[in-house]
């Protein structure tokens, strides 16, 4: 059967590719939307408090429904189809709607590694580590402030002659966006790997960080339609869509990512019969250095002479029953006093519920 020409192709219904982008998206936004509805029942029923952390990733959740309306709109003119079943207008249309659904892109998963970025920040107080992390965050900001800039000024789909322009903003993306996603999955393994966990609390952490992998995945799959999109312009619309599948599950994948990293108290409270996040050790005193007395006294010091600071021991109560006296403060049952500069290896005490280590902000916000 000879081919129609552009221009006399008739209006088709949705292709497997197009239907296979809506399931993509409905499955995986269900996860994100499960995730956080059980995030602010526990910010507004457990810890009393929303996390700055949460807002921004609602902002993510959000945007990412934005973004999969600027890619209905992209279908109803031709995304996911091949070149040859549109007609000029269909092109116009699809120039038209490019721009926002590229710039949403390039914003998501900024603002939702921004998001992991302020959970990181708070699990070491080392001000290298602390360092560390702030640059990562400023790098991201500003490829993201530079690539969209450019979208929406030289490489604005609606000028002529800008399609190589935004072949290459979306090859810069996609290797800028795979070195930040392994950034923020490394930047908390020195310190995680440093604390005495127990082999539950070790697949617990391991957990997360593999979910956090998995946008590295995603983000890393990418790439090859990303370099054959600018290898190739004759097939664009039908290249873009398979892209597009990639990018949904990516964005949606880093949000529950960053949602789940936070549940521990609604899992403490809820389903303690997993134990994944239990602190206590029925080894004894094996690989433990103890400082003072093992009663509960509720102030521990340790030895200012090798850099160490002083905690702070808040609600911990001995034989105390309560699952979420852990979680008094934004950082856990140790607040830290002092400027958060020390670099020695982490002591672990013993207070009135257990083990706890002057890393305890780690073992609560991750374990």
């Amino acid at each position: 059967m000879d081919q129609l020409p552009p221009g006399n192709a008739p209006r088709l219904p949705y292709n497997s590719l197009q239907h296979g982008t809506v399931v993509a998206f409905g499955i995986t936004y269900f996860f994100c939307t499960v995730v956080l509805a059980l995030r602010y029942f526990q910010a507004i029923k457990l810890v009393k408090r929303v996390e700055v952390d949460l807002v921004i990733l609602t902002l993510s959740y959000g945007a990412a429904l934005v973004y999969f309306v600027t890619m209905l709109n992209l279908m109803a003119n031709g995304w996911g189809r091949h070149m040859v079943e549109l007609n000029m207008t269909d092109l116009i249309e699809f120039s038209k709607g490019l721009l926002p659904n590229t710039l949403t892109y390039l914003i998501i998963p900024a603002v939702t590694k921004l998001a992991m970025l302020c959970v990181l920040f708070k699990i070491n107080p080392s001000i290298y580590y602390r360092a560390g992390v702030v640059a990562v965050g400023i790098s991201i900001f500003a490829y993201t402030l530079t690539l969209t800039s450019i979208t929406g000024g030289p490489c604005n789909p609606m000028k002529e002659n800008t399609l190589k322009c935004l072949e290459n903003v979306a090859l810069a993306q996609a290797a800028l966006n795979i070195v930040s996603d392994l950034a923020v999955v490394v930047l908390p393994l020195p310190t995680v790997f440093s604390l005495q966990f127990s082999m539950k609390q070790k697949i617990s952490v391991s957990c997360i960080l593999a979910i956090g992998s998995s946008v590295v995945i995603c983000s890393i799959a990418r790439l090859p339609y990303v370099i054959q999109l600018g290898e190739t312009t004759a097939d664009s619309t039908y290249t873009e869509a398979i892209l597009g599948v990639w990018s949904i599950v990516e964005v949606n994948l880093g949000i529950f990512c960053g949602c789940s990293m936070r549940l521990k108290p609604l899992i403490v409270r809820y389903l303690p019969q997993l134990g994944l996040f239990s602190s206590r050790n029925t080894s004894g005193h094996n690989n433990i250095k103890s400082h003072g007395s093992w009663g509960t006294s509720k102030e521990l010091r340790t030895d200012p002479r090798k850099a160490q600071h002083t905690y702070q021991l808040h609600s911990v109560q001995k034989g105390s029953s309560d699952p979420l006296s852990s979680f008094e403060s934004p950082l856990g049952a140790s607040t830290l006093r002092g400027a958060g500069t020390s670099t020695g290896p982490i002591q672990v005490h013993r207070g009135g519920d257990g083990l706890r280590s002057d890393g305890d902000s780690t073992d609560t916000i991750l374990t």
